[in-house]
């Protein structure tokens, strides 16, 4: 998961600050010409409003990795809106800053409004979410097709040895599903669990043999364990292995895999 937008430069911090002063403004001018309200008044709520917006927005970048069905989206934006304005009233009310004949009034100016900025927030999440991944699936590619060399036999592997604490384990490479990076470890997949070792991707995918393939930047899977494929987004897979086990697969790690099953 990449970095949240808003804090990824001074710059970003900078426009959403500006934004989120303009969105205030917007609200405010729109209340004071739609609800007969002391400009004041008026201020307060829209700042209050902004803020509970612009929080719950914030959090919303972290969703659109796991929320991708659009019927969801929609869902949430409307579950979103309610809330915040729900909040907003009970603290409006508690501070004798409005009644509920004026707020009722302004009902559908405020839930417009929101789920304009709303709706405009999420497609600024999406488009930044799509330039991430296409710059990985960029770096996935260089990397894949610059480390892509035959293998000679003589570098081949027919087992794995792990240490754990006390005790070693040998896998067999005909029981390993699949290996996973994380940091300057990988992770081992097999039938007895998960076992974890010192070593780096590059070094497997040049010494393991011709079955395993390295299908994204950080996965090599074997392929006599691959029940199928499936298209996920653009240029992105996902294999499901016949343990369960779904692996994501980059554009140039499905095209290897292809070369690789001869399909």
């Amino acid at each position: 998961m990449s970095n949240h937008p808003f804090t990824k430069s001074s710059a970003n911090m900078l426009i959403g600050s500006v934004l989120i002063l303009l969105a205030i403004f917007a609200q405010w001018v729109l209340l004071i010409m739609y609800v007969d309200v002391l400009p004041v008044y008026a201020l307060i709520d829209s700042m209050l409003s902004t803020v509970l917006l612009a929080t719950v927005g914030y959090i919303a970048w972290y969703l659109t990795f796991f929320v991708k069905v659009w019927q969801a989206q929609v869902i949430i934006a409307l579950i979103v809106q309610a809330v915040c304005l729900g909040v907003c009233y009970s603290i409006l009310s508690l501070s004798d800053l409005t009644d509920q004949i004026v707020f009722l009034r302004s009902l559908p100016l405020r839930f417009l409004f929101g789920f304009l900025c709303w709706i405009i927030l999420l497609q600024w999440y999406w488009l930044t979410q799509r330039k991430v991944e296409e710059q990985e699936i960029q770096l996935e590619e260089q990397e894949i097709n610059n480390d892509n060399r035959p293998v000679e036999p003589d570098e081949a592997i027919d087992k794995i040895s792990v240490k754990d604490g006390v005790r070693i384990h040998i896998i067999q490479l005909n029981e390993l599903f699949c290996i996973q990076a994380c940091g300057d470890y990988v992770t081992l997949f097999t039938p007895s669990g998960q076992f974890i070792k010192e070593q780096t991707m590059k070094y497997f995918e040049k010494h393991l043999p011709s079955d395993f393939v390295r299908v994204h930047r950080s996965s090599i899977v074997n392929t006599n364990y691959i029940m199928r494929v499936e298209l996920f987004g653009k240029e992105s897979y996902h294999i499901r292995l016949k343990n369960g086990t779904s692996l994501r697969a980059s554009g140039a790690g499905y095209k290897l895999l292809k070369e690789k099953l001869n399909l």
